[in-house]
């Protein structure tokens, strides 16, 4: 049984915004820098599989500050339901959560608590998730608390179970130690004492008080000592009881032990039935073989006459040898066609379950061999279809570049307009500082255009947002591979046209007349620097209008362009009988996936011929032997039975042959057989008589009459025993009593005392009420009574202290035997896999992991032990890891959950590093992991699908 998350889905949490990531693997790398969100995503399953922390836990409830989403869903597989979503978010307590099954039936908590094998959040992040926190703590322990924590985590895979047991061994201490004087339970020692000396004192003073209390413990005595004769009472008449229940039995006991008196059936050997009737059976046997020779000697006889099959056999026996010679060949050619035939149905089911992983369907035919000139096309579609690509890439870059020079040059334009003069005051300027009738600039344009100043400015603005929005919609359609980009990349070419269109349909601008008394020259001189810059700024927005068409032809150029190459990759895919889930990248990059297919294919056909030819030859050989059908009945399509016929009748035909010359021989030799079949029957005859005697049986009617007699007598002393050890306590009592009569009578004295000490004992109660009401009204006015409310306070306190430590002294020793059991159960085949692990993790420098007077170390390769304490920091991490997957490993039977590592590696060297790699991955073949970390080395390890970039 397992449980396999395939795919995590957020919607809100922590720095997590709508995040989806799908198909993950056996093993699975989650890598991000530091604040990348690795714990995030590793709180997050926790949080869906065991609920979101409640608002007064101390962890971290990771809600989104930027969202009101809060959760998310997991689809995991799991061996026991299938493909199941769960799903959490908002709400009472850890949230509200969903878990949808493959038939689509609901459930919530109940069902998540199945699917998680009853485990919790705490139990699980000891046990399937571990950090570098909890690796590196190894290394601050003594001697004996590494031990310890090593055969827990080896045995429990909990190292919490530890820091349990020394919190209650931590606050039991607190409480007392034997020869303390600060705990809390040792002081209230003292303070009892001192009290009970005090009340000692106070109560010497006053004799009233001490006859009466004198008095009240005489009648405590006398109470106590009529209570235990009661209880005596009680005690012996419950035996009195018990001997009268089984009084029954004690008569069968009786009865039973004179009839064993009375028998005189005791000496008959125990096996005497077993070697009667094995005497029986060994002559009833020599009685039939006597029969069956004598059948034999009748038979031979018989068979005298030649039958029709000797006569073929002494014609035809060259050619019978000649056939035998051939018959080892023939059952080699037989084996052979076996074999293959059973190689060549295996093939096919492997070709058919390759088809299946190749995403062909069974019936569809196996693309044939690329050749060279094919993987040259295929090479030079992969090349254009990347070039195409890149320039339609670097289209839409300079696309987006052009848009921003638009708006760029726009915003200029609409900067320098409002400060330009209207032509008239621009040449009243002219004339009066340079007294020329020649303008250096034909403003005739501008008067239009500052007419309509803020006009322009309105539709220069809408187009700047319509080209912008354009710009974003083609660069998302040429991007997209769906159906939805063409359209995408057609509305976004519009709305680019339409901007270029709003901002080249431009109008002079109409500016309002300064006064002419505040022109200086300065602001002459100004204007002409301010018409120049607004002449270029318009000239270069027109050519960026004009390389915008340009660069839209570009797009849609390659766009077809990249459209009839993808085509054309679609008809080479179907043309050649590919999957339709084959890409361009896998018909270049990587080898023929369907090589080995084809190579299989071809050696069923090659098996399928070799079968041919040797069916042709089993047929060849079997009418070589077809002239034998009429003399030999058997099956003539089975050709082992054909074998084994043409073999037994040859090797019966051969002695046939010698019937005549042998009859008489064989005749002289079954009748000495037959002799000593006599002499042994009249053997076992007079054994059976000796047997007979020994019991004094006249015959075996009277044999077996004894043998019934002595059967029972053996069943009454079995009886008799199991009487005697159920009654084995009362059998001393019952030797007291003539009958059952007087045992009644005991038991009637017996109950009359048990009444009368009731009496007594609460008569004496009264009388000890009375005395008890006395001394309160004593102690009520007196220092006696307050000392003896102190003293009886301090003593209830002390009891409650006494508890509590009793209660934090078992805990730690129930968690210290759990663990010790835990050791003696699953331990020795963590050990194992420990050893095993340890071993690939240090690359051989250790070879064995021990436990020695309940303790850990470990062999080096040179043989020299070491205890865990002695190890390096990242050699101790090391067996701490192994003794972890060891454990997960041997739990498997239990539970099996993904394991989840937050950077736990960091102290490896790069070497070991690799080796931990490796031991992941043999680790995933049964458990999926996650590994989550910052270090770019591990990436060049995993495969890009492995791989998750945070």
């Amino acid at each position: 049984m397992k449980l396999k998350i395939k795919s995590i889905e957020i919607y809100g949490f922590g720095k997590w915004i709508d995040k989806k990531i799908v198909n993950l693997g056996q093993v699975q790398l989650f890598y991000g820098e530091n604040e990348a969100g690795k714990t995030t995503l590793m709180t997050f399953i926790h949080s869906i599989l065991f609920g979101f922390p409640t608002k007064q836990s101390s962890d971290l409830r990771y809600e989104p500050k930027i969202s009101s989403k809060y959760g998310g869903k997991l689809l995991i597989e799991d061996d026991r339901y299938g493909e199941i979503s769960i799903e959490r978010v908002r709400g009472k307590a850890n949230g509200k959560v969903t878990v949808i099954l493959p038939n689509g039936e609901t459930g919530s908590d109940n069902l998540l608590e199945k699917l998680v094998y009853g485990m919790d959040k705490t139990t699980y992040q000891a046990l399937f998730s571990f950090d570098l926190f909890g690796v590196q703590k190894i290394q601050r322990m003594n001697k004996a608390k590494l031990n310890r924590y090593f055969l827990s985590v080896g045995s429990l895979g909990n190292e919490q179970l530890l820091k349990l047991a020394d919190k209650f061994q931590l606050e039991a201490g607190k409480l007392y130690k034997q020869t303390g004087r600060v705990p809390d339970i040792n002081k209230k020692i003292r303070e009892v004492q001192n009290k009970r000396q005090q009340l000692r004192i106070a109560k010497g003073k006053n004799d009233q008080y001490t006859q009466i209390y004198s008095e009240k413990e005489s009648y405590e005595q006398e109470t106590e000592e009529i209570r235990k004769t009661r209880t005596k009472n009680e005690a012996h008449l419950e035996q009195l009881s018990r001997l009268a229940v089984n009084w029954s039995y004690f008569s069968e006991i009786i009865a039973i032990q004179e009839d064993i008196r009375k028998s005189t059936v005791k000496n008959m050997p125990q096996d005497s039935l077993f070697q009667l009737n094995h005497l029986n059976q060994s002559i009833d046997q020599l009685r039939a073989k006597t029969m069956q020779e004598k059948e034999r000697s009748k038979q031979a006889m018989e068979r005298s006459n030649l039958t029709k099959s000797q006569l073929l056999f002494i014609k035809q026996k060259e050619e019978i040898q000649r056939i035998l010679s051939t018959v080892d060949s023939t059952k080699a050619i037989l084996q052979e066609k076996d074999f293959l035939e059973r190689e060549a149905k295996k093939e096919m089911e492997q070709i058919l379950r390759n088809k299946l992983q190749l995403n062909l369907t069974i019936g569809q035919q196996i693309p044939t061999a690329q050749t060279a000139a094919q993987k040259t096309d295929y090479q030079k579609l992969y090349h254009s279809i990347i070039v195409v690509e890149s320039k339609l890439q670097k289209a839409i870059e300079k696309k987006t570049f052009l848009v921003y020079q638009e708006n760029s040059l726009s915003e200029q334009i609409d900067k320098i307009e409002p400060d330009i003069w209207n032509n008239q005051l621009f040449q009243e300027a002219k004339k009066r500082y340079e007294q020329s009738e020649d303008s250096e600039y034909d403003l005739g344009q501008s008067r239009s255009i500052k007419e309509n100043l803020s006009e322009l400015k309105t539709n220069r603005l809408k187009a700047s947002l319509i080209g912008a929005v354009g710009a974003l919609l083609a660069i998302f359609g040429f991007m997209s591979a769906g159906q939805a980009g063409p359209l995408l990349a057609l509305s976004g070419v519009a709305m680019i046209g339409l901007a270029r269109f709003l901002y080249v349909k431009k109008k002079p601008v109409k500016i309002v007349d300064e006064d002419k008394s505040r022109n200086t020259y300065a602001d002459y001189i100004k204007q002409i620097e301010l018409r120049k810059q607004w002449r270029t700024q318009l000239a270069e927005f027109d050519q960026v209008i004009t390389d915008s068409k340009e660069v839209l032809e570009i797009i849609e150029k390659n766009t077809n362009e990249k459209k009839e190459l993808i085509n054309k990759l679609g008809q080479i895919i179907t043309d050649s009988g590919y999957p339709e889930t084959t890409t361009i990248e896998s018909l270049v990059n990587q080898e023929d996936p369907f090589e080995t297919l084809r190579e299989r294919v071809l050696a069923v056909e090659e098996k399928e011929e070799l079968l041919k030819q040797l069916s042709e030859q089993l047929i060849q050989w079997k009418n070589q032997v077809q002239f034998l059908e009429p003399v030999i009945l058997l099956d003539w399509e089975h050709y082992p039975s054909i074998i084994e016929g043409i073999t037994n009748f040859y090797q019966e035909s051969l002695d046939d042959e010698q019937k005549f010359l042998s009859i008489q021989k064989e005749e002289e030799l079954r009748q000495q057989e037959m002799k000593k079949i006599v002499y042994e029957q009249r053997n076992f005859e007079q054994q059976r008589i000796t047997l007979f005697q020994s019991v004094e049986a006249k015959n075996e009617e009277d044999f077996r009459k004894k043998f019934i007699l002595f059967d029972e007598w053996k069943r009454k002393r079995a009886r008799l025993q199991l009487l005697e050890q159920q009654v084995s306590e009362d059998i001393n009592l019952l030797e007291q009593f003539r009958d059952k009569e007087d045992l009644v009578e005991q038991m009637n004295k017996v109950k009359k005392s048990i009444e009368l000490h009731k009496v007594n004992e609460e008569t004496l109660m009264n009388k000890r009420v009375k005395n008890e009401l006395a001394l309160k009204e004593l102690e009520k006015g007196g220092e006696y009574s307050v000392l003896l409310q102190e003293y009886a306070n301090l003593k209830s306190e002390l009891q409650e202290l006494v508890d509590m430590w009793s209660t934090h002294k078992v805990a730690a020793e129930l968690i210290e035997r759990a663990m010790t059991h835990a050791r003696k159960n699953r331990f020795p085949e963590t050990l194992q896999d420990t050893t095993k692990y340890f071993e690939l993790l240090t690359k051989g420098q250790y070879k064995q992991v021990l436990i020695k007077e309940e303790k850990i170390e470990v062999q080096r390769r040179d043989g020299s032990l070491f205890d865990a304490l002695e190890l390096s920091q990242s050699t101790a991490e090391q067996l701490y890891v192994a003794l972890r997957f060891a454990f997960v490993k041997n739990a498997t039977d239990i539970v099996k959950l993904p394991i989840m590592i937050d950077d736990g590696f960091v102290n490896f060297d790069q070497s070991r590093r690799m080796q931990m790699i490796e031991l992941i991955k043999q680790i995933s073949e049964t458990t999926q992991v996650f590994y989550f970390t910052f270090d770019q080395q591990y990436l060049t390890k995993f495969r890009k699908d492995q791989i998750e970039m945070l």
